[in-house]
């Protein structure tokens, strides 16, 4: 079954109190790939007579969902072979927590193909690094990131830094249901409806609606910040930063 924008199935997730109901996610997993179509041509044509806001040399593909964290890993590990089988001349697996980049160099570590492929946190993402990899301008590198951070001003400094490669590049997102930031919003009765509707480990959820609810969540985190310790993972960041609602 392949309901996604991009050879991936596409619904979306629900939870309170900015989600949706159970109902809207049903009928949200038959219809996305026609409402990320439609939406796809409306911001092109936007693009085409006001010119894109986006930067130039990234493209920023959708968020792509899994339902565990192992499909997760084992997906990315599937990407990394076909972006070096579609002419990428190099492969970037970027973490923002440190427990995710243990796994993301597992999973490079594994690649035995003809392209670099390097997994690096995303602070460590920088135009020197490019030239160490001897990227030009017309090629393309393609950026795989293991997680979201739960502020989005963290994502939007790595999509700068994407930017400042001397390259053109793609960059994709991948989370599952069981990440952090995800069960801010989204509970395991999401994980039981998305199985009940027939979704398999090795689909993903795509779509610009799932996107925009991620970005709500991490609205809603920055909005309950009560500071802004390290962590080693997106989970204690969380219990160290985040002031839920629940312990108000």
């Amino acid at each position: 079954m392949s309901l996604g924008t991009s050879g991936y199935s596409g619904a979306t997730s629900v939870g309170l109190p900015f989600g949706i109901s159970p109902l809207q996610a049903m009928l949200l997993w038959f219809f996305a790939p026609l409402i990320a179509q439609i939406e796809k041509e409306i911001m092109g044509l936007f693009s085409r007579l006001f010119g894109s806001g986006t930067p130039t040399k990234v493209e920023l593909l959708p968020d792509r969902i899994w339902l565990t964290e192992e499909a997760k890993w084992n997906g990315i590990a599937s990407e990394v072979v076909e972006r070096a089988d579609s002419g990428s001349v190099a492969v970037l697996l970027v973490a923002q927590f440190p427990t995710v980049l243990t796994k993301l160099q597992e999973i490079a570590e594994q690649q035995a193909g003809d392209i670099p492929v390097m997994a690096v946190m995303a602070s460590d993402l920088s135009v020197d690094l490019g030239r160490q990899l001897t990227l030009v301008e017309s090629p393309v590198i393609d950026i795989i990131v293991g997680e979201r951070h739960p502020l989005r001003a963290h994502d939007q400094q790595l999509e700068q830094l994407t930017d400042a490669l001397p390259c053109r590049s793609r960059l994709a997102y991948h989370l599952s249901l069981e990440d952090p930031l995800m069960k801010t919003f989204a509970g395991e009765w999401v994980h039981q409806i998305l199985e009940q509707l027939g979704m398999k480990d090795d689909e993903t959820i795509e779509s610009p609606l799932v996107s925009r609810q991620i970005a709500k969540a991490q609205q809603r985190i920055e909005q309950n910040l009560c500071s802004e310790l390290e962590a080693n993972s997106s989970a204690e960041w969380l219990e160290k930063n985040f002031r839920s609602a629940d312990s108000k």
